[in-house]
């Protein structure tokens, strides 16, 4: 078993952030080609479950209480493992389980599971929930998040939508920007996705700052970058 709870780490989006690592390294629904982690080795989209949740929340106390003891803060206790953490079929169980401890719970998915309506439930119970969205093209889904061949993205989208219409918490969205790729009108095709959702409280643009799975893979330019920005807002 690896560490189960890590951090925690500055986070741009969360603050102080503790991590929680509900899923063994490389198993999700896609296998990007920026991931810092290297290309996906376990690729799942069945949900199933991975580690006891009592292990996991006596792993995040324990870490809590080290944090603590030194003076230091948490802002976030953040799913954020080494794969995608709805394949976890207890994370709604792990979350009950967590949010005793008083911190608010972020979970960073690459929604590509929220089509299940199971998922959307688990999720409720966070404080704040991180989706993907990449793109909105099937062909351009493909290239850069290379899903799952069973996952169909119009789908995934729907499912999406239907999150953000019972979500009580605080939504954000990240698309990834990477160079080589002909963006075209995709990025306002996004913009116009993301703009009809009826919650989202920020839309983050990131580009790949550590070494991607992909050799290929650098950051978007910075005039893509621009424009993407004048555009999302």
């Amino acid at each position: 078993m690896g560490q189960l709870a890590f951090g925690p780490i500055p986070s741009r989006r969360l603050g102080r952030s503790l991590g929680i690592n509900n899923i063994p390294p490389k198993t999700c629904t896609y296998s990007c080609v920026y991931c810092q982690l290297g290309k996906t080795s376990n690729m799942l989209v069945k949900r199933k479950s991975f580690y006891k949740p009592e292990d996991i929340l006596r792993e995040v106390e324990k870490k809590v209480r080290e944090v603590f003891s030194r003076g230091e803060k948490i802002d976030y206790l953040t799913f954020v493992p080494d794969g995608e953490p709805t394949l976890d079929v207890s994370i709604d169980k792990e979350i009950s389980f967590i949010k005793r401890i008083g911190i608010p719970i972020a979970v960073i998915t690459n929604a590509s599971l929220l089509w299940d309506s199971k998922v959307r439930e688990d999720l409720l119970k966070a404080n704040l929930v991180s989706l993907k969205v990449d793109a909105v093209s099937p062909n351009l889904w493909r290239r850069i998040n290379r899903p799952h061949g069973s996952l169909k993205l119009n789908v995934i989208l729907e499912g999406i939508r239907k999150f953000t219409e019972i979500f009580d918490g605080t939504i954000i969205s990240e698309t990834m920007l990477i160079n080589n790729i002909k963006y075209d009108n995709e990025l306002e095709k996004i913009a116009d996705f993301l703009g009809k959702l009826r919650k989202l409280n920020k839309a983050y643009i990131a580009v790949p700052t550590r070494p991607p799975a992909e050799k290929w893979v650098k950051p978007a330019r910075e005039e893509i970058v621009n424009k993407a920005f004048q555009i999302f807002s």
